[in-house]
């Protein structure tokens, strides 16, 4: 029986500018479907784990549609799940501020993301005997038309898959907070786990605490919720137990991509951990989800590692997650 996740939804072309203000901008690979994607296909390498990862979506029929694939070939990504397709791809332009949340701006009209369809999205995933594990979320979910074709994906999976859904909320492309709160409340009742960073939380739900908001999304259907909290680490919840855990106390001039290797982590140790449905969930003990969130926080700070941070106090990144 073969263990496999898969990132579902979109791959973006980065323009990062350099320094803020400056203008100077780098063209990069992203997406934060694509990110964690990549994320986890260099821990599985790293850690010498038998999981097959995949990603799942539309890709555009162009330069950088070839650039995207054959990355995630060279990494030995499972790409069968991905449909060429004569649309562009997103761009994303993103101004780096340090101390505070980044900027984005979206260039999507008509683009492989938006118009995204059923028909561009395959059958099924793997084997119904193999152990599935499906990853959503990001700007996919939310531009349509293409959020009808994710749930209705999602919706024909979720027998067969654990599901986790990612807020990664981008206020420029959800835009209204009340109306993206039923879109969450939707994706509530499909996933089997939520996850959202203290940044999306507080656009979408100003001055609720994450205790708070996970009753909403478990009320709802959810057997977890998970939230980061940036240099404070992040805290977990079921309907028995919670957890929290600190992350690296990093000093890191570029936090792009960060979340989307959270969620590369978090699939991987819930697939350590044999979760593959939701009663797995309901048997994990608070030491249970405090290592799944460890290894997650783990698996976020190896990625700001390589993009140049350096540990605080000369701290080493295994000394601090041990």
């Amino acid at each position: 029986m073969s263990t496999r996740i898969f990132f579902c939804g979109e791959v973006v072309a980065d323009l990062i500018e350099k320094q803020q203000g400056s203008g100077d901008f780098k063209l990069t690979l992203g997406g934060s479907q694509y990110n964690a994607t990549v994320g986890a296909s260099r821990a599985t390498k790293r850690d010498n784990l038998d999981i097959q990862i995949g990603f799942v979506g539309p890709l555009s029929n162009d330069m950088f549609g070839d650039r995207f694939m054959k990355v995630l070939q060279d990494l030995g990504t499972d790409t069968s799940g991905i449909k060429r397709v004569d649309r562009n791809i997103t761009l994303a332009i993103i101004s780096i501020r340090p101390g505070m949340e980044n900027a984005f701006s979206f260039y999507g009209r008509d683009t492989a993301e938006q118009m995204t369809k059923i028909d561009d999205l395959p059958a099924s995933l793997g084997s119904d005997k193999d152990n599935n594990i499906c990853f959503f979320g990001s700007i996919s979910t939310v531009l349509e038309p293409a959020r009808f074709a994710w749930i209705d994906f999602a919706t024909r999976q979720r027998s067969k898959s654990l599901m986790l859904y990612d807020l990664n909320t981008r206020p420029s492309i959800a835009r209204d907070p009340e109306r993206y709160r039923s879109l969450v409340l939707e994706w509530a009742s499909l996933a089997h786990i939520m996850k959202a960073s203290d940044a999306d939380i507080g656009w979408a739900y100003p001055g609720m605490s994450m205790k708070e908001i996970a009753d909403i999304w478990l009320d709802r259907g959810a057997s977890m919720a998970v939230f980061t909290k940036g240099k404070d680490g992040s805290e977990a919840y079921t309907r028995k137990t919670s957890a929290s855990a600190e992350t690296t106390d990093l000093i890191a001039p570029n936090t792009v991509g960060a979340g989307d290797n959270f969620n590369a982590g978090l699939a991987l140790e819930l697939a350590k951990k044999k979760c593959f449905i939701p009663d797995d969930i309901e048997q994990l003990s608070e030491v249970d989800l405090t290592m799944i969130l460890q290894g997650a926080n783990s698996t976020a700070a190896h990625h700001l590692m390589g993009n140049g941070a350096t540990p605080r106090a000369a701290e080493t990144l295994q000394k601090k997650t041990a």
